[in-house]
């Protein structure tokens, strides 16, 4: 490198460069040292200096750490630069922006999920029910068998989650169980028919899985904010609530968690809503 005496215009001292660039005076002694963005001058004090054309380097470097490629692959790349290089660096990392962009939509639409589960987690009132009507919703349902036994139960509950993360489905809203009106329940307990999995309808065109899509329609609703202990009781509930407002029950209620593990400790604090489908007679 050029020695100088003072500072040349048109040129920038580490700390004014560093300061330009947004990023602390050691990375850029770091770039230094490995060999990836030396400064272009150096003064006779040991002073370096940048030109301004060495800002689109610095930001092609950092544009590359942001796609997570290694330092010592840029200097690679550094040390053996040319356009057409350059330009095929761009366009195989052009792609991969792409999956990225994909990726944190994906990862938006699930935060936002779980955040609309749980503000109606947290503004539920336990053992309150109301007529909710639900626009068309999609549902990857699997069958069970089982009974009330809990590691029955809980090695379904697996099969499924295993079956969700085989099609690639990771959905927001915690698994679900079906319970027969007929005969899904006795004087004490209540059984699932089937487990599902509801799905962003954004996600549903991203999975090989069977997809069954429930056209819109109303359903009575209650929540227990006490757990899973008051369903067996809320299921009755929801029958007479429907019988004494003229409603036609379905043939299933829903059963979806809205507040669960990741909120309390303790499962008599969960938060789960029971959904019956109705209709007018």
């Amino acid at each position: 490198m050029r020695k100088i005496r003072k500072k040349p215009k048109g040129y920038f001292t580490t700390g004014e460069f560093a300061k330009l660039c947004d990023v602390k005076k050691q990375t850029l002694f770091h770039y230094d040292q490995i060999g990836i963005l030396r400064p272009e001058l150096t003064g006779d004090n040991g002073y370096r200096y940048y030109s301004v054309y060495q800002f689109d380097t610095y930001n092609t470097i950092a544009m590359l750490k942001e796609l997570d490629m290694p330092l010592s692959y840029i200097k690679k790349f550094l040390e053996n630069r040319s356009p057409s290089s350059f330009l095929a660096l761009l366009k195989e990392h052009n792609s991969q922006i792409d999956e990225k962009i994909a990726e944190l939509q994906w990862l938006r639409s699930f935060v936002n999920g779980k955040i609309g589960i749980t503000e109606e987690g947290m503004t539920a009132v336990h053992g309150d029910i109301a007529i909710e009507h639900r626009p068309e919703e999609y549902y990857i349902f699997t069958e069970y068998s089982g009974g009330a036994d809990g590691i029955d139960e809980y090695a379904a509950f697996a099969d499924h989650v295993a079956h969700c993360h085989q099609n690639q489905i990771y959905s927001p809203y915690v698994t679900g169980g079906l319970i027969d009106v007929s005969g899904g329940y006795d004087e004490s307990d209540y059984r699932y028919s089937y487990l599902y999995t509801k799905l962003n309808p954004e996600d549903v065109d991203y999975t090989p899985a069977s997809i069954t899509v429930i056209p819109p329609r109303d359903y009575a609703v209650i929540y227990s904010t006490e757990g899973f202990g008051p369903i067996r009781s809320m299921l009755d509930r929801l029958l007479d609530f429907a019988r004494d407002n003229e409603y036609s029950p379905g043939d299933h209620f829903f059963e979806d968690v809205l507040l669960d593990s990741v909120s309390y400790r303790s499962l008599d604090q969960f938060t789960v809503k029971l959904g019956l489908p109705v209709s007018r007679s």
